[in-house]
């Protein structure tokens, strides 16, 4: 024998001891719930704090695209944008105190998203580049697409606002 000795029920508890041992538990078991929704509530916090940060972030490329490029990324009159766009940014992030790829993907995923922005692409007949130029004709494929996904997300908006 090992010396460990083994727990074995040679019948079941009766009622009474069920009783006493549950009542001996469940402060432990208690108290794992709560250190279970601490925690819950520490990962929440967590998650809000990096998606804040993100927005931050977001912003701060986009105003840093709004003061460079003003003719092409202006908030208060919105263009359609060329295609592959962020690799004519690509050189333009060397200069000091410029974003991040990564950074400037995020905020370009975030601008063209945006409804407005779909909007403009639905109705537009041409593309832009950094210089605010005509560059290319939008496509009726690409016009379907921006429509497609400005549905799809206005669902997503308002099945979030019934919940």
């Amino acid at each position: 024998m090992t010396g460990k000795p083994k727990l074995t029920l040679k019948k079941p508890l009766s009622l009474q001891k069920q009783t006493q041992l549950f009542q001996a538990l469940k402060p432990l078991h208690e108290q794992a719930e709560k250190e279970k929704r601490r925690q819950g509530k520490e990962q929440k916090q967590k998650e809000r704090d990096a998606k804040q940060k993100k927005r931050e972030g977001i912003k701060a490329v986009l105003t840093w695209l709004y003061e460079q490029f003003p003719a092409c990324f202006n908030p208060k009159d919105l263009k359609p944008l060329k295609l592959n766009i962020d690799k004519d940014l690509y050189p333009f992030l060397e200069q000091e105190g410029s974003p991040s790829k990564a950074k400037v993907r995020d905020a370009l995923t975030f601008y063209t998203n945006n409804f407005d922005y779909l909007k403009v692409v639905i109705n537009g007949t041409h593309r832009y580049d950094l210089q605010g130029q005509q560059i290319q004709e939008i496509t009726q494929e690409h016009k379907d697409y921006a429509q497609e996904k400005l549905e799809k997300a206005l669902r997503r908006k308002k099945a979030k606002n019934n919940n």
